[in-house]
């Protein structure tokens, strides 16, 4: 049974995969309409992004990082692991398990106060699953719902292209005892310098109550902000994250490296991840993990 609705996971992706690129024949022509216009923006947006390639099969590639489905769009990267295993040995679970990424978002209103400012919001789930172990249980689970404004920077020629700000609450939804939660406000900047794009990201962690805060010290691990830097090749897309909490006497940091690459022109890629340091999941922040996996993304 483990075994059958792994593989209905890897058939459903491949099917969302097959969809990704179609439209559905009995839309209304308003929803039709809806989905140009966004369409259209997209178009005009990723053009300030795209100025720098030549190569129009890198063009294309970037391009599919913002695919979109009845006007939903992928947010972060979508994607299964079927196998994943940590160097690190932890008790109680084993070092393989499997880890897959929902992550989608909505923009709701568009240039109301004449910005051309997006107001959205946006959902991320990430699992982990010791489906070979017995009984296969769900280890962690987070769920990291959003509200967000992005606003284009208007001189094309800057190395800013974008910015947005928002608010991300992340929980694991776990009982009393392994619970974890927090609450941000971020902003972010979107750089490109040539054909590498560049994006920190900042935070600022709303204070919570001492009786309700069950991890006080997440900062110490998290740090306050994050860097990604993405350089997409042809059909190969490079990403890599990197956090720092700059305490030089008890430093903590992660690093992750994704490697996406296409595999057929539906939109189904292959991907390589590798993690390094604290704070992959909630449960663990405050843990160390060197994680390696392989597997599918439907967006990246």
């Amino acid at each position: 049974m483990r075994i059958l609705f792994l593989i209905g996971l890897l058939c459903g992706m491949v099917l969302a995969a097959q969809s990704n690129n179609t439209v559905n024949l009995e839309n209304s022509l308003s929803l039709k309409n809806e989905a140009i216009s966004s369409i259209q923006r997209k178009e005009q947006y990723f053009d300030m992004y795209l100025n720098e390639y030549d190569d129009i099969q890198t063009r294309d590639n970037v391009f599919q990082i913002a695919g979109s489905f009845f006007n939903i769009e992928s947010h972060k990267s979508n994607y299964l692991l079927p196998i994943t295993y940590d160097f690190i040995k932890h008790e109680e679970r084993q070092n393989a398990e499997v880890a897959f990424q929902i992550s989608f978002k909505k923009d709701i209103i568009y240039n109301f106060f004449g910005l051309q400012e997006t107001v959205g919001m946006a959902y991320t789930q990430r699992s982990w699953w010791q489906l070979y172990k017995h009984s296969s249980p769900f280890r962690e689970t987070n769920y990291l719902p959003e509200i967000y404004v992005g606003m284009p920077w208007y001189n094309n020629k800057s190395l800013v292209k974008n910015y947005r700000f928002g608010f991300l609450h992340e929980s694991n939804g776990q009982p009393e005892g392994g619970s974890r939660s927090w609450n941000r406000l971020y902003l972010d900047i979107m750089l490109q310098y040539k054909g590498v794009f560049i994006n920190p990201r900042v935070w600022y962690r709303i204070p919570e109550k001492a009786d309700d805060d069950d991890n006080s010290d997440i900062l110490d691990y998290m740090g306050y902000g994050d860097l990604t830097i993405i350089y997409p090749y042809k059909e190969h897309l490079f990403k890599l994250l990197i956090r720092n909490n700059f305490d030089f006497s008890e430093n903590r940091y992660a690093a992750q490296f994704d490697w996406t690459f296409s595999l057929w022109k539906d939109g189904l890629f292959g991907l390589v991840q590798y993690f390094d340091g604290y704070g992959e999941s909630l449960i663990d922040y405050n843990t160390k993990t060197r994680r390696i996996g392989i597997g599918l993304a439907i967006s990246r």
